[in-house]
């Protein structure tokens, strides 16, 4: 008998087949399932975390952002350290090339922020470093992280009270240097920012040690602040203390024929409004001095023409500027040319340093050019360097390439007025 055998299961099965009780590739079933769309997720939701954080800083550096306290502040403080965008930058640019072929649209647009956060974090270096080379200072990128340049009150052990200041005492730190006979030292009378409204005496105690450690003694100062007082008070304040130092110059062991005044910000304006009102009644100083004239002025990124700049910034909508300018610019339009240096130029005014980032964003570096340029056609002693790529208040980084070059350029300027005047 023969024997008839029925073809098994395994026998009908077809080379691409698969086994009955076996799950199929890519079923629900497989236990490979989950774990590979868990990665799929992660890794997609990491290009876009990348994609977002390049973006959002490259935001912060670049584009125009509305006046809100906090988000002005975290700008300044991403745009003062640029250099850090090159870490976010590099991650963006792996993560995109080693995912590119399985997640193409989210590396695309990861790699794209990338590239943009990699230039402003590398393109400053690069622009700075041309500028750097015409004052003969090598940028030092190991200084970069060298330290913050803020303090948040002052410092009180080194506070003096000067003459009295419309019904109140005036303020200033000493920062001076020993007294040695029969030398004199150079000094600097230095004007803090905040917008005239806020900021303290030793606001930014970097600059005074460096002026201590190159030979100048240092009279930090304070004023009175809007909306208490106006612009032009202000003004007078600044003048007030100059004559004040002047004064007290043998006491202190420093050279009045050597004094130069500086200032940063709104300090940078009051500075060159009070230099070059010196011996003009319609802005008296705020204490009985006999002299209040300096040696040279130093304007870190100052305002130089008010009607312009609270017309084309968010100033305009200030509630605090009536009261600073006293009055609109069309009502009050005599104190505003007082308070514009830019307006106030003549050929003996005091030798000019002018400081300004090319970026920034708070007071428009249109500003400085056009004070460099009426000092340039009215044959006033005057020097403008312009930061390329420093945003407002560059010198918070003391280390960044905005403040390597600004301290370059001021020790060029303080060793001509130390030469000349001596």
């Amino acid at each position: 008998m023969t024997s008839v055998m029925t073809p098994t299961i395994a026998a009908q099965r077809t080379p691409g087949s698969a086994a009955p009780d076996s799950p199929r590739r890519g079923s629900r079933n497989s236990p490979n399932r989950p774990r590979v769309s868990c990665v799929t997720h992660l890794s997609r939701g990491l290009l876009v975390t990348v994609a977002l954080l390049n973006a959002v800083l490259v935001v912060l550096v670049a584009a125009p952002l509305p006046r809100i306290p906090l988000l002005v502040l975290v700008a300044a403080a991403v745009t003062s350290w640029g250099l850090v965008l090159v870490l976010p930058a590099a991650v963006g640019l792996v993560a995109g090339a080693l995912a590119g072929r399985r997640h193409p649209w989210c590396a695309g647009c990861a790699v794209l922020s990338a590239f943009a956060a990699l230039v402003y974090g590398v393109m400053p270096y690069a622009a700075a470093y041309r500028t750097a080379e015409e004052y003969g200072q090598p940028l030092a990128p190991t200084a970069y992280f060298e330290g913050v340049n803020y303090a948040k009150a002052p410092d009180r052990d080194r506070t003096r009270r000067y003459a009295r200041t419309g019904g109140r005492r005036g303020k200033l730190d000493l920062w001076t240097l020993p007294k040695r006979a029969g030398t004199r030292h150079p000094a600097v009378v230095w004007v803090h920012g905040g917008g005239w409204n806020k900021g303290h005496r030793s606001q930014t105690p970097e600059w005074n040690r460096w002026f201590n450690a190159r030979g100048w003694s240092v009279f930090d100062i304070d004023y009175r602040l809007a909306p208490r007082v106006t612009q032009l008070e202000q003004i007078g304040d600044v003048k007030c203390a100059v004559g004040w130092v002047r004064r007290h110059a043998r006491a202190y062991g420093i050279d009045p024929g050597r004094l130069v005044l500086a200032g940063s910000s709104a300090g940078g304006n009051l500075a060159l409004s009070a230099a070059y009102t010196e011996g003009d009644d319609r802005v008296p100083s705020s204490c009985a001095v006999r002299d209040s004239s300096v040696a040279g002025v130093i304007s870190l990124y100052g305002p130089t023409d008010m009607r312009r700049l609270i017309a084309g910034t968010a100033l305009r909508g200030d509630p605090m500027i009536p009261g600073l300018m006293g009055g609109s610019a069309k009502s009050a339009s005599a104190r505003y040319r007082l308070g514009s240096p830019a307006k106030l130029v003549r050929t003996d005014v005091p030798p000019t340093l002018l400081l300004h980032g090319s970026a920034d964003r708070a007071v428009p570096v249109a500003q400085a050019r056009e004070l460099a340029r009426r000092l340039d056609s009215a044959g006033a002693p005057a020097t403008y360097v312009e930061l390329p790529w420093a945003d407002h208040c560059f010198d918070v980084n003391w280390g960044g390439w905005g403040s390597q070059i600004a301290r370059a350029a001021i020790s060029r300027f303080l060793a001509i007025r130390s030469e000349s005047d001596a």
